[in-house]
């Protein structure tokens, strides 16, 4: 008999069990597990018992392993770290805003600067182009959680900086909960991302389109001009009527063949989320004064240690990421917004 105890994977039952919300104890070579009733549903085993034994063994191609990996794999796995730092900048903020930032008018002051912590997420996503070809790739995108503004070359300087991951049930509460507007505008300009990605296939596919209707409209051409020229050898009527027959409907036929292509290099993109780095991050927040026009406000903005510039921020009609900010008054209040929205009428 083959024992199928293999602590790994015994680890890595008991991981993915315990975060759907189940019991494990370990029992010698096998867990005792006290399950959910739809966790226990999903994988087809009783809600209390022995997994890892003769009955749910945990060896590579079982059925209940393969279960255990669709359950692992259906969420978007996430990982929790925190970014430590010897410093943060002190000074000279000023020079930054015409740099990193550029408001296109109205006066604008730093009045206060605080340290603080704040959080950013690189989110990884999975597109796949289908079409007469295939193809595929990823996306790795960085925004700040609590603006959803897309943040250029954080990762490439994470390697700089020391990271400490948090184990699960360790994470600690800065973290935001409801992250719904960040993944959205994540996944629109991931979709950006991924149109320019694929501009070449795109152009492929619809060069290699139009080949193929150009070739089957000559083809349809030639036998259209046979068949005409074969009603004049005198067969009988019959003949002629079947071959006149033939070519009224050649044009119906030929409609049906460039349907028939246009379906077959029609590309479908799928985009997916695969995983997501979510980084604790001291951060310097400065506040700024306002002045456009006969109207003032205040705002904060982010200087971000990892790339040492000064965060993009949101536009405050469309959600854009901008960096070049236009005042913009409505309702007696200056909105920040993008050069688009700031074309819109004064109100």
């Amino acid at each position: 008999m083959i024992s199928s105890f293999n602590p790994e994977l015994l680890s890595f039952a008991s991981r993915i069990l315990e975060k759907q919300g189940g019991l494990v104890d370990y029992r010698k070579d096998q867990l005792f597990a006290l399950l959910p009733q739809e966790l226990a549903r999903s994988l087809e085993i009783p809600e209390e018992g022995h997994i890892g034994g003769t009955d749910f063994p945990l060896i590579y191609g079982s059925p209940f392993l393969d279960r255990l990996i669709e359950k692992a794999t259906q969420g978007v796995p996430i990982v929790y770290g925190q970014i430590e730092l010897p410093y943060l900048k002190k000074a000279g903020f000023e020079q930054l805003i015409g740099r990193d930032l550029i408001f296109a008018d109205g006066q604008i002051r730093i009045v206060s600067r605080a340290e603080a912590r704040t959080t950013y997420m690189v989110l990884i996503s999975h597109y796949l182009a289908l079409s007469d070809e295939r193809k595929e790739g990823l996306v790795r995108l960085t925004m700040h959680e609590e603006s959803g503004s897309l943040i250029p070359d954080f990762e490439a300087h994470l390697p700089d900086f020391q990271v400490t991951f948090f184990e699960p049930g360790k994470i600690p509460p800065h973290f935001p909960v409801r992250l719904d507007k960040v993944v959205s505008l994540s996944f629109k300009k991931a979709q950006e991302v991924t149109e320019a990605e694929l501009a070449e296939f795109f152009k492929s596919m619809e060069r290699r389109l139009q080949r193929d209707i150009k070739n089957t409209r000559e083809y349809f051409q030639s036998l259209e001009k046979e068949m005409k020229t074969a009603l004049k050898t005198g067969r009988s009527e019959a003949h002629e009527n079947e071959r006149k027959a033939k070519i009224k409907a050649l044009p119906q036929e030929l409609a049906r063949k460039i349907e028939d292509l246009q379906h077959k290099y029609q590309i479908q993109v799928t985009i997916t989320g695969s995983a997501a780095l979510r980084f604790l991050v001291p951060v310097v927040q400065l506040l700024l004064q306002i002045r456009y026009r006969k109207f003032e406000r205040t705002a904060r903005i982010t200087w971000n240690p990892i790339n040492r510039r000064l965060d993009p921020i949101i536009c405050e009609q469309c959600s854009e990421t901008i960096q070049a900010v236009y005042p913009w008054i409505k309702d007696s209040r200056i909105f920040l917004v993008c050069q688009s929205c700031s074309k819109r009428k004064n109100m």
